[in-house]
């Protein structure tokens, strides 16, 4: 039995055969790796605080008339 990752990984391979000779994904692709070289694109950063720092944020906000 394959694990969904496994499915996933044939089915978009399945997917990009057949696309393969697009020639607007030829171009998105490079316009892509162009973009890349170029630094507009950036893998995004995510600065959320742990989810007990959230929880400590809010318990203190709502309850400011409670001396910590």
């Amino acid at each position: 039995m394959k694990t969904i990752t496994e499915k996933l990984e044939e089915i978009i391979k399945v997917e990009l055969l057949k696309n393969s000779d697009d020639k607007n994904i030829k171009e998105f692709e490079e316009l892509l790796e162009q973009m890349e070289k170029l630094g507009y694109l950036k893998k995004p950063e995510y600065n959320l605080p742990l989810v007990d720092t959230i929880g400590k944020f809010y318990y203190l906000a709502s309850n400011k008339h409670l001396s910590v």
